[in-house]
């Protein structure tokens, strides 16, 4: 069984610059304490259990927006998590007197101030991203953006009679962009649409899309609320047209799937321990050479 890690694959420069201040915050004890992550600082659960191990208090709620979870911290320091917030969490922070470390992505940051400028010079912003998402969530909370969130709104919902600006999640699919946005400007011509789908994000989707083609079988590794994650699934299944499963660990990896294949790719979203990729292949390649689904049992106990 040919084994084929895919490449790139993994952390993007915007979780690595999010751990590493997180990191920097734990191992200088002149930061106020307790320190809080606004949200998952980024969508693995791995990487946000182990700040949780080393007393990092991890705020994070489906039913509540980032605003509201703030209202919760009373001393000590917040971390905005990569996916940024909007002007009205900073401001809440500051009344609060809370100590910031800001760990917004550059590529979101970009977003966020393209979209300001378009609103200040008179465009309506269309925002094309997935609703409930962090990342939506902050761009929202500046006045005057709406929401597009897939084909069929694109082509039906009403639309501002200001010149319109199109803008999108960072991680949104590239599969999925370009029908939206042609819907858009199908019916607005005037249109002009941005370019915010980050580069590592392009290129991880582009290679799964390449390189997964003929493989029996592709693994993307990531977490189930990694939206880029689950992009790469989608484009594996639909655009290289193979068997993809979404997989946390190589735990998760179903002997079954591996009987009688001779090829398997692997990938992992952009939020991904590169410990937890590393160690799915390691248990593919063990897998192949013995035939055993543990990787702490030796061939000879085939």
């Amino acid at each position: 069984m040919r084994v084929l890690p895919i490449t790139p694959r993994g952390y993007c420069h915007g979780v690595v610059s999010a751990i590493s201040a997180v990191n920097q915050c734990l191992a200088d004890m002149s930061v106020p304490r307790p320190i809080h992550l606004l949200g998952m600082i980024v969508h693995n659960r791995f990487v946000v259990e182990r700040f949780a191990a080393q007393g990092v208090v991890v705020l994070d709620s489906s039913e509540k927006s980032r605003l509201e979870l703030l209202d919760g911290v009373s001393s000590g320091t917040v971390v905005v998590t990569a996916h940024g917030v909007g002007d009205d969490v900073y401001a809440k922070i500051a009344a609060k007197k809370l100590h910031l470390v800001d760990a917004t992505c550059r590529d979101v940051r970009r977003t966020h101030d393209e979209i300001k400028e378009r609103i200040a010079r008179g465009d309506a912003v269309l925002f094309v991203g997935k609703q409930g998402h962090p990342e939506t969530e902050g761009v929202l909370a500046i006045p005057g953006v709406l929401l597009i969130e897939n084909l069929d709104q694109a082509r039906t919902l009403p639309f501002p009679a200001a010149p319109l600006f199109i803008a999108n999640q960072t991680t949104f699919s590239i599969k999925d962009i370009v029908p939206i946005v042609e819907a858009i400007q199908t019916r607005r011509p005037d249109a002009e649409a941005g370019a915010e789908i980050c580069d590592a994000t392009r290129r991880r989707q582009e290679a799964v899309a390449s390189d997964a083609v003929g493989v029996d079988l592709l693994l993307v590794v990531g977490d189930p609320h990694s939206n880029n994650t689950n992009n790469l699934v989608r484009i594996g299944r639909d655009v290289a047209g193979v068997h993809t499963e979404r997989i946390e660990s190589s735990a998760d990896i179903e002997p079954a799937w591996l009987e009688g294949i001779a090829s398997v790719a692997v990938t992992s979203g952009a939020s991904t321990p590169t410990d937890v990729t590393a160690a799915v292949i390691a248990f593919l390649r063990h897998y192949d050479e013995c035939g055993v689904p543990d990787i702490g049992k030796s061939c000879d106990s085939r």
